[in-house]
């Protein structure tokens, strides 16, 4: 997911890349839903594609602003909250209410995301990350970042520590790394397809 002062997540990729509704019709989701309710349903639809259909059908919507700021399209039933993050290629994310707490407190550039509880958020259409030339992965692009293309993914939102557990801090052949170690705003990536994931 990509963080920087337009949005911040997560990590961003082409807009065609990640086939999110077009550049004009994103700009018709600005205006009040009950000026525009075809593109009120553009916008649902794109952030729906955020999750698997059975977490995304029931979850409320949610539009995110570049400063932090929310309002709520469709209310939900299942705890979760499905939002574009506030970038150029309006990256669709869902996350549990934890979760959603975490995108909001990151795209308001937050020192730190709020305490308590476990936060997840699916990323079914990927994103990409800010990285150095040495390959660290930085929450915010300067002249030295390049953009770099996350596959389709699911967070893990707890604090971690990768001395104690192991895990690495880059993307790797194994799936799973640590993005943002050493920061308030760790956590656990997972190279792993929400849309491939079934409700028991």
């Amino acid at each position: 997911m990509r963080f920087h002062r337009t949005c911040a997540l997560a990590l961003l990729a082409p807009l065609a890349a990640l086939q999110v509704a077009p550049l004009a019709a994103l700009q018709a989701q600005a205006r009040p839903a009950s000026q525009n309710p075809e593109a009120e349903a553009e916008f649902i639809k794109a952030t729906e594609e955020g999750a698997p259909e059975w977490i995304s059908a029931k979850a409320a919507i949610a539009r995110l602003e570049p400063n932090g700021t929310t309002s709520i399209v469709r209310p939900g039933t299942n705890g979760f909250t499905c939002t574009l993050m506030a970038d150029e290629i309006h990256t669709p994310a869902c996350g549990n209410a934890q979760g959603f707490k975490w995108l909001v407190a990151v795209t308001a550039r937050k020192p730190a995301p709020p305490a308590g509880g476990m936060g997840v958020v699916y990323m079914a259409k990927g994103s990409t990350h800010f990285e150095t030339p040495d390959g660290e992965i930085v929450m915010t692009p300067s002249g030295q970042t390049k953009s770099v293309r996350e596959p389709p993914h699911w967070m893990l939102l707890t604090p971690l520590d990768p001395a104690a557990t192991g895990i690495p801090t880059r993307p790797n052949a194994g799936g799973s790394y640590i993005m943002f170690a050493g920061t308030p705003y760790a956590h656990l990536m997972v190279y792993q397809d929400p849309k491939m994931l079934r409700k028991e």
